[in-house]
């Protein structure tokens, strides 16, 4: 038998976890579905503390994401994690859109907030999935005490490649951080990585190849005056994300690399179905930012479902 509420939220990241607890606070009828064990989303992956956070003390992203899952515990949301969306639908005569989980199980809600996040993208170069938990990464912080020490070649230009560079750096690596173009990553971290003397920052280079027979050994490179090779034990690879919108994207309007079309109240293209945070592809990335657009979503929904 299917699941009903007023609110179906599938995603429990900082967009989900706001929209939930705003949902509340105007009487809202909010379930939450998310595919991973726990809260959070992308914070689980995020070691450092968000300054642009207030509120709450200093601690890095698993640090907040457990706070998410203490206040919703507290609120009494309901929460079904390691529930994966599936598909969306809607066979109401009235438009009432339902989530179908991987596991056959259908969520039916007089609304859908789709607040499913993103996850890590892959260069999808020759050795990097041969090679993977054998020197090839994507998070420094769980591969540490592998990578601690050794010859390093971080591959991006945003935030969490020169995140990883400094971690790796203050582990007793030698850092190579590799940037096909300008560095993206915020002020801060830019002048952290230019004072460290154990990484090398090269622009203007992208990755052939992730070499070796059982582990890795070297990347193959090339730059504007060719190929090379550098040795390595260990890649960490940070170079964006994809939306988790694989379930809903033959229904919803798109931008063709699966981010949700919204408009200004955040509704998607489907009848009673809205979208907020990264999910979105908004101008500005931040925990905040989702806050806010979870929190415009959630109004629209109750000025839509009670008439206002």
């Amino acid at each position: 038998m299917a699941a009903e509420t007023e609110l179906l939220i599938v995603g429990a990241g900082p967009a989900g976890v706001s929209a939930a607890l705003w949902a509340l606070s105007r009487d809202l009828g909010v379930s939450v579905i998310e595919a991973g064990p726990a809260p959070g989303g992308q914070l689980h992956h995020v070691h450092f503390h968000p300054r642009e956070l207030p509120g709450l003390p200093a601690g890095d992203g698993p640090a907040i994401a457990a706070t998410f899952a203490h206040q919703l515990r507290d609120s009494g949301v309901p929460v079904r994690c390691d529930t994966a969306a599936a598909s969306l639908g809607s066979a109401d005569p009235r438009g009432r859109p339902w989530v179908e989980s991987s596991a056959g199980e259908r969520f039916e809600a007089d609304a859908v907030l789709v607040a499913t996040g993103v996850r890590r993208r892959c260069l999808e170069v020759p050795g990097e999935r041969e090679l993977e938990d054998r020197g090839v990464s994507y998070s420094a912080t769980r591969d540490l005490r592998s990578l601690a020490g050794r010859d390093v070649v971080v591959v991006g230009g945003g935030d969490g490649a020169f995140e990883n560079a400094l971690i790796l750096a203050g582990a007793g690596c030698r850092v190579l951080l590799a940037l096909l173009e300008e560095p993206r990553a915020r002020r801060e971290f830019r002048d952290r990585v230019a004072r460290e003397r154990s990484i090398e920052v090269v622009e203007g280079v992208r990755v052939n190849a992730f070499l070796g027979a059982d582990r890795l050994e070297a990347v193959e490179l090339e730059g504007p005056d060719g190929p090379f090779v550098r040795k390595a034990s260990g890649a960490v690879i940070k170079v964006g994300v994809i939306p988790n919108t694989e379930w809903c994207r033959a229904v919803l309007d798109h931008d063709g690399e699966g981010f949700i079309r919204v408009d200004p109240r955040h509704r998607a293209s489907r009848p009673a179905v809205w979208a907020a945070g990264d999910v979105t592809r908004p101008p500005l990335l931040g925990i905040t930012v989702a806050f806010g657009a979870a929190a415009l979503a959630v109004a629209d929904v109750r000025a839509t479902l009670r008439g206002e």
